[in-house]
């Protein structure tokens, strides 16, 4: 099965919801710590997912240690992202002037962009690579990404929090409260601003706006250092995708978007492409049990049909492999409920690249 180099220090699972990106992720992480590396899964999805994989209560922000099966050599650990906390330590990060931080933490725009925006959740996230994969605890940090458009906000969050601040309207913004305050009217988009809005929330977002500034020298060089590592060597994205051809159209959408941002898709994994006993019997018609025997012609029509689409599915998966030409491995459909980390070290081992199958 995929085993990633050692000179791979950061992991992004990408693609669509329901293809058990989760499950794989958690899986890898675990796989990576029982060879003998220190790992943080890390999960940008708010849903419960990764704790129920690991087979754990809860996850927090902060990491927690994860019990690993006999005869592993490493260690895993794994959190939950929490916007609130990681948006907090953007702020903190990104000034060299703790008052100025502490200002704008306390603003009440601040506190509602970091609680509420949808995309305060991709920066969040940014943060916490950033932190992960500069924490000397960790020879690798995996992580599982929200489904398909959110992944992608998480991608191009770095760069597009320092677009904001450069934007004409913000500069514009800002240049009218300066007017204002000095004693004159400030625009007429401003006056009636503060007709609408009122002087409060006005003053609150002048005040959000004219520290966001201030610090984008430093939001500017982190977005820079995580983009670099995201497009280092020891960096790598790997698609999780179904084998079927509905799976596959939405796959090659998420597979684009990576490319063209540079990235590198290092695997592509196909998750529930066969089904293992079908596998074993091959082309050969099964046998069954005298005592089933009314029972054969409806048996061996459902193997043919398992055996018709499993091969569909080879197909499919040859051809993807090779329009993306990235190594890519297959898993099978789990026999047993994937809950806990025994049950995923011995899943995550049936994988196989695909030109072995059939």
């Amino acid at each position: 099965m995929i085993t990633l180099g050692d000179e791979c220090r950061l992991v992004f699972c990408v693609g669509v919801g329901g293809v058990g990106k989760t499950t794989f992720a958690a899986a890898l992480a675990l796989r990576e710590a029982r060879r003998g590396r220190s790992v943080l899964v890390l999960t940008a999805d708010p849903a419960r997912r990764l704790a129920d994989a690991l087979g754990i209560r809860a996850l927090r922000d902060s990491p927690s240690d994860v019990a690993l099966p006999p005869g592993s050599r490493g260690e895993l650990h794994a959190a939950m992202l929490e916007t609130k906390a990681s948006a907090d330590q953007i702020i903190r990060r990104a000034s060299d002037d703790e008052a100025r931080a502490q200002r704008v933490l306390d603003n009440r725009i601040y506190q509602a962009f970091s609680n509420t925006l949808a995309r305060s959740h991709a920066y969040a996230a940014m943060e916490r690579v950033h932190e992960a994969v500069h924490d000397t605890r960790y020879d690798l940090v995996v992580v599982d990404t929200p489904p398909a458009q959110s992944s992608i906000e998480i991608l191009d969050a770095p760069d597009r929090l320092v677009r904001f601040l450069d934007q004409g309207v913000v500069r514009w913004f800002l240049q009218a409260s300066g007017e204002a305050s000095e004693g004159g009217r400030g625009t007429l988009a401003q006056r009636l601003l503060r007709t609408v809005a009122g002087d409060s929330l006005v003053s609150a977002l002048t005040e959000f706006l004219t520290e966001m500034s201030f610090l984008r020298e430093g939001f500017a060089k982190r977005a820079r250092e995580v983009s670099d590592v995201m497009r280092s060597p020891s960096a790598s994205f790997v698609l999780v995708s179904s084998a079927d051809s509905v799976g596959l159209e939405a796959a090659r959408s998420v597979a684009e978007e990576v490319v063209s941002r540079e990235f590198t898709l290092a695997h592509t994994v196909f998750n529930r492409a066969f089904i293992t006993e079908v596998d074993l019997l091959g082309d050969a018609p099964p046998s069954y049990p005298e005592r089933l025997a009314s029972l054969v012609p409806k048996l061996s029509e459902m193997h043919a049909l398992l055996a018709t689409e499993q091969s569909r599915k080879h197909a499919n998966m040859l051809a993807f492999r090779d329009e993306y030409g990235s190594p890519s491995w297959s898993l099978p459909e789990a026999t047993r409920a994937l809950g806990d980390p025994s049950a995923l070290a011995d899943w995550i081992e049936l994988g196989r690249p695909v030109e072995g199958i059939g």
